[in-house]
């Protein structure tokens, strides 16, 4: 087991483009939150990633938003595992999977169920700030 841990934080991030291709869908999210948890220190770190997260197999539920929008929160789905705006990295999941995002100043709630969701992570991670640990 490794003693540095990123999760993904949801409320936040942007929203710039979603693609379809048959039953597939990308969605492209930039600014995305990223905390990393290293053990055996006094604090964690914060950094902001540009990202893209794929899955398919897809049912849609709701209407998708136009974008560019914000990203106000959401569910991430894995099997049993249901993250609130957060999710542990690595994405590559397989099985009953989903998500489920709400959008800023809109009102909009919009969900995506599949059997697989893969999330890849563009470019370096940009620093932002250290965290004191609770």
């Amino acid at each position: 087991m490794s003693d540095i841990t990123d999760t993904l934080q949801l409320p936040g991030a942007r929203l710039d483009k979603i693609e379809t291709d048959g039953n597939e869908i990308t969605l492209h999210l930039t600014g995305v939150k990223i905390v990393r948890v290293m053990a055996a220190t006094f604090e964690d770190t914060l950094w902001t990633q540009d990202c893209r997260l794929t899955i398919r197999d897809i049912e849609i539920g709701g209407e998708l938003p136009e974008c560019p929008c914000e990203i106000g929160g959401g569910d991430l789905i894995n099997n049993i595992f249901t993250y609130r705006d957060h999710a542990p990295l690595p994405i590559d999941w397989h099985g009953s999977i989903g998500c489920k995002f709400s959008v800023v100043d809109s009102g909009k709630v919009f969900s995506i169920d599949g059997e697989s969701m893969q999330l890849e992570r563009i470019d370096h991670p940009r620093y932002i700030k250290h965290i004191k640990k609770n």
